[in-house]
């Protein structure tokens, strides 16, 4: 079967169970149609990246919730926290820019803002002055005996 039928048949279970009938599109007004799933290309949407939920029931988002605040589920952006199900890091490094702030540090270290310009430069002048190589060396034969 083709996804656009199973997506046809989803839509239509989730309206059956809905419990309305909608009105044809054209009978509605510009705002008032939300689409049931988004399936534009992960391009465009904030994360960038595809969803990772179907279409899930109204009942299933009312009475199947998790009881409250998951503190034992890291919620950083650490390249080795990936315990409990989140792989933050790996959906940060995929982005082209970084959904949050903390990955932003560091993260285009190999492409500077601006080209270097390299033309009133010092370079190595108090080292070649001082360190100068005259042809005389600095003890000869003898070498130095400190007490």
């Amino acid at each position: 079967r083709e996804t656009g039928d199973d997506d046809k048949e989803e839509e239509e279970h989730a309206e059956q169970l809905r419990g309305k009938q909608q009105l044809p599109l054209s009978a509605q007004s510009a705002f008032s149609y939300v689409p049931p799933q988004r399936k534009e290309p992960p391009e465009l949407s904030y994360f960038h990246q595809e969803s990772k939920t179907g279409i899930v029931s109204v009942y299933d988002c009312i009475f199947k919730r998790p009881p409250g605040y998951n503190e034992k589920l890291h919620r950083c952006d650490r390249e080795h926290a990936n315990n409990r199900g989140l792989q933050i890091n790996d959906e940060e490094q995929v982005r082209p820019f970084a959904v949050l702030s903390s990955s932003v540090y560091g993260r285009r270290i190999n492409q500077p803002v601006e080209q270097l310009i390299r033309d009133y430069v010092r370079i190595n002048h108090v080292q070649a002055e001082f360190y100068r190589k005259n042809g005389l060396a600095c003890f000869g034969s003898m070498t130095p005996f400190f007490a």
